[in-house]
């Protein structure tokens, strides 16, 4: 919850001055490249997390990683957060961002667990139902969970659509039990 409310107001500033400075697209990019980075590397997720490395070692580091290709408003925005540090809650940050972007947009996020990754196929067929049910534009978020052992979750917004062999299997135990 803390993480939350330390991202808001940056994030939100981050979107404000990428829409001040016309580098939405950009820095759009930038937030994605440094969400697979953050789950894809194991020493830079250590570097942002490290209380040990000194805010100035932090602001240089970022300053020589990301100086070639990313926008110079977002080497700032990683910058000033070490200086501040804040860096720490750089991932709470990217997904506030990135609904604020989607809410701008008139976009929905659904998030949807699977028990195997879906198919490009499926998903597609996926948002497309999820964009007929909302009348909005809808963007996946897909996670694997084993234990749902088939069908799917899907949240959106308020809405939970739970088609999971897990929960039928449940229901149909309290079914069982009850002698219905």
């Amino acid at each position: 919850m803390r993480d939350i409310r330390v991202a808001k107001p940056y994030a939100r500033a981050l979107y404000d001055a990428a829409l001040e400075q016309d580098a939405l697209v950009d820095i759009i990019a930038d937030i994605d490249h440094l969400q697979a980075l953050i789950e894809g590397s194991e020493e830079f997720a250590q570097l942002i997390s490290s209380p040990i490395l000194s805010p100035q070692f932090k602001s240089e580091t970022f300053d020589q990683i990301f100086t070639d290709a990313t926008h110079p408003l977002t080497i700032n925005f990683l910058k000033l957060l070490a200086l501040k540090q804040r860096e720490r809650y750089l991932s709470a940050m990217m997904e506030v961002f990135s609904a604020i972007v989607d809410e701008a947009a008139g976009r929905l996020v659904a998030k949807v667990t699977t028990a195997v990754a879906l198919t490009p196929e499926q998903e597609t067929q996926l948002i497309q139902h999820l964009e007929a049910y909302s009348g909005k534009q809808v963007r996946l978020e897909s996670t694997v969970d084993a234990e749902i052992q088939g069908g799917f979750i899907v949240q959106l917004d308020d809405t939970v659509f739970d088609a999971s062999v897990a929960t039928q299997l449940q229901r149909l135990r309290h079914q069982l039990a009850q002698g219905s």
